[in-house]
């Protein structure tokens, strides 16, 4: 009995971390291709963090593909290396919460010790998810005005969030892209 309680304990730690870490967390996705357009199989693509230097590292699949989980917001850059192809890279990669940032390559044949720097190559619209995450900087936290001391008016700062019309006392009442403030504030208090 003892046991099955410290299981069970364990069990919700666990899974309480894992929905955690995917509220703050994005993937980093994309195809490689050679210059004919082919996809490149088997490239190893290596995404550093630009402020921490550290690293993460993934195979392109049989389709030239490439997905890499729970990655932090921050500046990255994107690696693609594979022996008879140039180092192919894309730099300044921003990746914010919850999104799903592609960053397709291209990699020209030569040699890998060869490298073709591609900057801004990041796609501004996100195709591959409606998923959108804000953070509010410390400074603006510090620097704007907050009626009455309501931290949760801070949501505001977010597109697509509006207070909510119905007249109601509850502090973080708001719509969220068209939905219904019931279905919106759970998410915004985390």
């Amino acid at each position: 009995m003892k046991s099955a309680r410290l299981a069970l304990l364990s069990m919700i730690l666990v899974l309480s971390q894992a929905a955690f870490a995917q509220f703050e967390s994005a993937s980093v996705l994309g195809t490689v291709r050679d210059p004919s357009g082919a996809v490149v199989v088997g490239a190893t693509i290596t995404l550093r963090n630009v402020e921490t230097g550290i690293t993460t590292t993934a195979i392109t699949d049989d389709s030239g593909n490439y997905l890499i989980l729970n990655v932090r917001n921050g500046t990255y850059t994107v690696r693609a290396e594979m022996q008879g192809f140039s180092t192919a890279v894309a730099e300044n990669v921003k990746v914010t919460v919850n999104a799903r940032q592609r960053v397709d390559l291209s990699m020209q044949v030569g040699s890998i010790n060869e490298s073709v720097v591609v900057t801004g190559a990041a796609k501004l619209v996100e195709t591959d998810s409606s998923d959108r995450g804000t953070v509010v900087a410390t400074e603006q936290i510090v620097n704007l005005p907050l009626n009455g001391r309501a931290y949760a008016d801070l949501a505001l700062l977010s597109p697509g969030v509006r207070k909510s019309a119905i007249a109601t006392s509850r502090d973080a009442s708001f719509n969220v892209h068209g939905l219904r403030s019931a279905f919106t504030s759970q998410f915004i208090s985390k």
